[in-house]
């Protein structure tokens, strides 16, 4: 059909088509459209070329993202442009995808690299939204490292809840950015039909930088169920004693290049400083320094100040003096004010060559994250493979520098595979994968594991049951013993409660015993027994709480009980993405909101929950955690701590029940866990495990503050 015979009806869509397309592919663009219409189709029409796919359907949008991340043209996403085309009078929404540009028009990596790298080539931002407003009818974005699983289901449900009157929307996708921190980015450009006011224009950005989060970090389920630890607290205790054995590492592969070491100070700054001290945290500082690792009985003995006076330590051969545990000033932490994380511990060591400083973070759940090795590092490293120490940098393995010294990773039963690109990277995006590709949860946590880490599924089973066993004899230990802890603010509360609920067939059921048995082990972490991280130490009793009484209750096996901790553990793993599970950065939200989430998703799975109810059972817990405080009184991981395991264990059932039911959240799971990161983010630091406000500064909490002061001064003087 000649261009002039062409209807009305479609000659707005021909307009827009004409500059990206040949005289003969319009024209068969235009009779498919036609067809289309005229008989009035339900699903999306495709006409295809070698280098073009022209889709076309009703103004649906939910409708043609499912068709763009179809498994059919999944494989020309590859270096794609996009152009998609809404047509409301007409009904219609063409999208064209090609291979080759559709115009001139290229990404700029000068221009790309200005907007979302530092000096180092380190990402500053992973999404940015022109606010110049030059053009009234332009909303144009970046953003890099971002999956197109997450781009256009965002993207597009933006435009579309919005009610943005979009005249086009072109999309660039590049590969290569030229830099190896970005691995992809995307440039959207949207032109309007009409100016958008400021105020809706702030909304739409606000929701771009939120909903457009970054592929996936490269995690293990046994980081958010695990480590197997000494108590009191996984960040303060568990993370802390990681920077100092890494931290150990680094000096040895030092010492292996020809430096002697002469003394070494350690120096905490933020929540590590304002409430380490309660936590153990230069105990575990020094104890990891010596060697010794989470689980280890001895650690918090090896790393006490008169121990360490006496002794020092010995590392790679050499005697090393301690020079003692500092206080960090507000002015010295000002280095780190451009750092995300308020758990630091920095390690500064005199050799015969100068002087070295190590920074950790300690990032919550016992992860940590290596920074600052004599300057900042292009990326942080978090102890899960082998470095080596070559020039005074640290550097990945390889055969090229093989004949340097080896810095040994810390996680000696887990390593990081090969890098790997998961098809999805939050919870809707693993439910449309999970139910397009109609998975078993089970089977698609194992084979994650098995992807991002280096692992088999009966390894997997065999270290999940270690950690149950772990968990049930801290359940026991709790119930029995009425030993009180050092200022006797906890100790027997899970004797008292074991009791009356076994007398009072009211509470003698899930709820009841799952209270007991929740206070039980953190009453143990308190008196730092050993436990299980799950996803903190602060917040270890209450998945093993309600899995405990579960058990007694409906006699499930032991390999039941392990897949529901791994439904606990992967459900945590694509929270963390968003949150930090560290009550320091983000609120207690984050440690016994996150365990309550766990252990509601583990019962659901117990009870025969279906994938979608699981989630539905983490996103109903999630969001009644919301705004959660961090307030522990004098730093310590007992009030009000201990007895808030036993109150989120009964949410966690009651979670459960609800998502069982077939209660459903009418906030999407994925805006839920976003909106637990806007609510910690704009938390006010005096309500992060700093010790400055809530129940830490009550008469009854300060009364415990001046009497551990004394234990204070033994560390800092």
């Amino acid at each position: 059909m000649a261009n002039g015979q062409w209807p009305m009806v479609i000659m707005s869509l021909i307009t827009s088509l004409q500059p990206y397309l040949s005289p003969e592919a319009l024209s068969a663009v235009c009779d498919s459209i036609l067809q289309f219409k005229q008989q009035n189709r339900s699903h999306v029409k495709v006409f295809s070329t070698d280098t073009l796919s022209v889709l076309i359907s009703h103004l649906n949008w939910e409708t043609m993202c499912n068709k763009l991340l179809s498994k059919e043209l999944s494989k020309q996403y590859k270096e794609c442009h996009y152009l998609i085309l809404p047509d409301v009078e007409q009904d219609l929404l063409v999208v064209l995808m090609s291979t080759a540009s559709l115009d001139e028009r290229q990404l700029d990596p000068d221009d790309f690299k200005s907007h979302f790298l530092d000096a180092e080539h380190h990402i500053i931002c992973p999404i940015w939204v022109d606010e110049s407003r030059t053009d009234p009818c332009r909303i144009h974005l970046q953003c890099a490292n971002v999956s197109h699983y997450t781009l256009f289901p965002n993207l597009l449900e933006i435009i579309s809840n919005n009610e943005i009157h979009a005249e086009k929307i072109r999309i660039l996708q590049a590969i290569e950015t030229g830099s190896k921190n970005v691995t992809c980015c995307f440039d959207v450009d949207i032109t309007l039909k009409m100016p958008l006011a400021d105020e809706p224009f702030k909304s739409i950005a606000d929701d771009f930088r939120r909903y457009l989060q970054n592929r996936l970090k490269a995690m293990s389920i046994f980081d958010l169920v695990g480590p197997a630890m000494v108590g009191p607290s996984s960040s303060h205790t568990a993370g802390a004693s990681r920077i100092g054995l890494y931290s150990r590492h680094i000096i040895e592969a030092v010492i292996a290049s020809g430096e002697k070491v002469d003394s070494l100070k350690v120096v905490m700054y933020a929540s590590f400083r304002d409430t380490g001290v309660a936590h153990k945290t230069p105990h575990a500082l020094g104890g990891g320094l010596s060697g010794f690792a989470t689980d280890d009985a001895e650690l918090l003995a090896h790393g006490d100040p008169d121990y360490l006076n006496e002794h020092g330590f010995e590392i790679g051969g050499q005697h090393i003096a301690f020079e003692g545990y500092k206080k960090g000033s507000l002015e010295e932490e000002k280095k780190f004010a451009q750092q995300t994380g308020n758990n630091i511990a920095e390690i500064i060591f005199q050799t015969d060559k100068g002087s070295h400083a190590i920074a950790g973070f300690s990032v919550g759940g016992g992860n940590i994250e290596i920074r600052y090795y004599d300057g900042w590092l292009k990326s942080p490293i978090n102890g899960k493979s082998d470095m080596r120490l070559v020039n005074g940098r640290l550097e990945t393995c390889s055969d090229a520098n093989e004949q340097y010294p080896t810095i040994e990773k810390i996680f000696n039963d887990e390593a990081i595979a090969a890098p790997a690109k998961l098809p999805f990277n939050s919870f809707e995006e693993m439910l449309r994968y999970a139910n397009e590709k109609d998975k078993d949860l089970i089977d698609l946590i194992v084979e994650t594991e098995m992807t991002l880490q280096d692992t088999n599924r009966e390894k997997i089973y065999s270290k999940m049951a270690s950690y149950w066993h772990v968990m049930e004899r801290a359940v026991e230990q709790g119930l029995k013993s009425k030993t009180l802890s050092l200022f006797k603010l906890s100790g027997k509360n899970a004797s008292k409660l074991n009791s009356y609920v076994h007398e009072n067939m009211l509470f003698d059921n899930l709820f009841g015993r799952s209270i007991a048995y929740a206070v039980a082990v953190n009453e143990i972490n308190a008196k730092s027994g050993l436990i299980v991280a799950c996803p903190t130490a602060g917040s270890c009793g209450i998945l093993p709480g309600v899995l405990k009484a579960y058990e007694e209750a409906r006699k499930p096996s032991e390999r039941s009980i392990c897949e529901a901790m791994m439904v606990a553990g992967f459900f945590g793993m694509l929270l963390f993405d968003d949150v930090s599970t560290a009550g320091a950065d983000y609120g207690c939200q984050a440690e016994v909101g996150a365990a309550s989430a766990m252990a509601a998703a583990a019962l659901t799975y117990l009870e025969g929950g279906d994938i979608d109810q699981t989630v539905e059972a983490f996103t109903i817990a999630i969001k009644n955690v919301l705004g959660l405080i961090c307030d522990p009184v004098a730093g310590l991981v007992e009030v009000p701590c201990v007895k808030r395991n036993g109150m989120y264990a009964t949410q966690a059932i009651s979670a459960a029940m609800m998502a069982l039911s077939g209660v459903k959240s009418f906030i999407s799971p994925d805006e839920v866990m976003l909106t637990m990161k806007e609510v910690g983010q704009r938390l006010h630091v005096d309500y992060k495990e700093t010790g400055r406000a809530g129940l830490a500064k009550t008469r009854d909490g300060k009364k415990v503050e001046n009497a551990f002061a004394g234990e204070i001064k033994k560390f800092f003087g």
